[in-house]
Parts: C-alpha cells; sequence; structure tokens
C-alpha cells in the first residue's frame, strides 16, 4: 500500500526547490526561486513564515553559527533566520554565461554547488566547493544543468545530476581532501519522461530523487536499482529531503513554474510541499561550517 501523502501548509511556490530540514528548530525552510522568497514552516506550531531575499536564491543550507547561507543564482549570501537580515558576499566567477543552481553541504560543513549553462545549450557548467574560510574552487566541468546532489552515508560517494542531459553522476569522494574524483553515469535518464531533479540519500545508502515531468520521486539502491517510489499530485516535483524528529518524514517541493493553463486547473497542488512516511529513514543535513 503507497503511503499516504499530504500538504505541508497553504503556502504555494511558483518554483519550489531546495527542501531543508532544521532539526534544532523542528522546521522545514524551502524557497520559491522566481518570487525570490524563503519559506520557513514549524512543525510543532504548524507555522509558517516567509524571508523575501534580494537574489535569485537556487539553493541553501544551515550555517553552524546560526541561520541560512544560500546560493543564488549569481553569487552566495547568508541570512539571519532571527531578523531576516540578508548578506551578499561576491566570488570570482565569470555569470556572463554560467550561473549557480543546486547545492548541498559535505559533512565536514563545505558548500558545494552546482553550475549551468544560461541558455541550456552547451556543457560549460561544473561542480564548485566553498570552502569555510568562503575561497571558491571548480572542482569539475563539463556539465549543462547541474542539479540535485547527496552524499552516501559512509563519505565515499557524491551524487550529481544532470538534469539536462538526464545523467546522474556518481564521483569518489575524498571526504578529508573535498575532492570528488572518476566520474560515471550512476543513472540515466535519456529516453524518459522524466528528468532528475534534486535528491538526497537515506541511512540505507539509497538515493531518492525528485523525477521532474512525472510526479514521482524514486528510491535507488547504491547499484543503481530502482527499487520503489512515491506520487505526488503534480507532475512538476522538483526536490526532496527528509526530516520530522525521527527523520523518517519525506518532504517533496514542486512547482508551477512550466505549467499552462489547462495544466494548472488540473494540478491544483502544483506548486505545494508535501509530506510522507515512506518507511525510510534520512540522515541529518550537514551545516555550512563557515
Amino acid at each position: 500500500m503507497a503511503p499516504a501523502v499530504q500538504v505541508l501548509c497553504d503556502a504555494v511556490a511558483d518554483l519550489g526547490e531546495g527542501p531543508l530540514w532544521s532539526g534544532d528548530e523542528n522546521a522545514l525552510y524551502w524557497l520559491d526561486m522566481t518570487n525570490r522568497v524563503i519559506w520557513r514552516h514549524e512543525v510543532g506550531r504548524n507555522e509558517t513564515r516567509s524571508y523575501k531575499v534580494t537574489g535569485i536564491p537556487t539553493a541553501m543550507a544551515l550555517r553552524a553559527r546560526g541561520g541560512l547561507i544560500l546560493a543564488l543564482r549569481n553569487g552566495f549570501a547568508f541570512l539571519d533566520t532571527a531578523t531576516g537580515e540578508e548578506r551578499r558576499f561576491e566570488v570570482d566567477v565569470d555569470f556572463s554565461r554560467e550561473r549557480f543552481n543546486d547545492a548541498k553541504c559535505d559533512r565536514r560543513g563545505r558548500f558545494f554547488v552546482g553550475s549551468m549553462d544560461k541558455s541550456w545549450k552547451e556543457p560549460i557548467g561544473g561542480l564548485w566547493r566553498l570552502d569555510p574560510d568562503l575561497s571558491l574552487h571548480r572542482v569539475d566541468d563539463g556539465i549543462l544543468v547541474g542539479n540535485g546532489m547527496a552524499f552516501s552515508p559512509d563519505d565515499t560517494v557524491l551524487y550529481f545530476s544532470d538534469s539536462r542531459t538526464g545523467y546522474v553522476y556518481a564521483y569518489d569522494y575524498d571526504i578529508e581532501t573535498g575532492l570528488p574524483a572518476n566520474r560515471r553515469v550512476h543513472l540515466d535518464f535519456r529516453g524518459r519522461t522524466a528528468h532528475p531533479d534534486g535528491c538526497t540519500v537515506d541511512d540505507e545508502g539509497c538515493l531518492w530523487i525528485a523525477e521532474l515531468g512525472t510526479g514521482a520521486v524514486g528510491r535507488y539502491a547504491p547499484d543503481g536499482t530502482r527499487i520503489g517510489e512515491i506520487h505526488v499530485p503534480t507532475t512538476r516535483v522538483t526536490s526532496v529531503a527528509f526530516g520530522g524528529t525521527d527523520l523518517r518524514t519525506l518532504y517533496v517541493t514542486s512547482m508551477q513554474y512550466g505549467l499552462s493553463e489547462a495544466q494548472l486547473a488540473a494540478e491544483t497542488d502544483a506548486g505545494r510541499t508535501f509530506h510522507t512516511r515512506p518507511g525510510a529513514t534520512g540522515l541529518a543535513e550537514p551545516k555550512f561550517a563557515g
């Protein structure tokens, strides 16, 4: 029997992304990229609030010092979630042709962010690593649309999606140096209706991927075998994260962006954030150490 899927709250995003669980706050964060909004829903109190930001947010992580670090299309920012104050900092990147997209922290507090061709045509994007001292390093190239990423529970594998090509890559990952190596195709979505978007891993090392275009979140064993799925009531599912006090609730974001008027009329929950209990346990998200 499929687990029940429910809407989390009344918030609706045009382009929902980046679900992020804060165990310290018993709250879920997610973002609306096109409307430049960060959402926060405190589960115990059933309270939702939002933060308006100046840049276009694409992903985020918790900070060890409190608040959030935001990946923006053309830079980074810190967000003080107590006051709403946003502090941007610039980096030495040529944003004339590429921009940042999805991001994730490793368990040493480094912030990895994928980039993409702004025209969606050429593989000029890459994979970047922002260290705690705020130095930025390009650690891979040849990416068209860098998207969801996740780290295996033992910190030896980095997964990274290129949504446009349909490949989900796996790298050997060295947690001591922060360097990925030996990129290979882990999953191949070419020829499928879905495109791989945001992802996360559970404590068994299985990869959960939002499969944009189908409304499915697929669960994949470490060897790449598809071993399960859940469905939400909209096709344009964007990303996933485990949360809740026991890390057994799966949160799923979605978007209205790209849907026609007829599709919006049919998919009345498009843009909502959903939650379900799929029978798996997630891992706590690392915090940025800078």
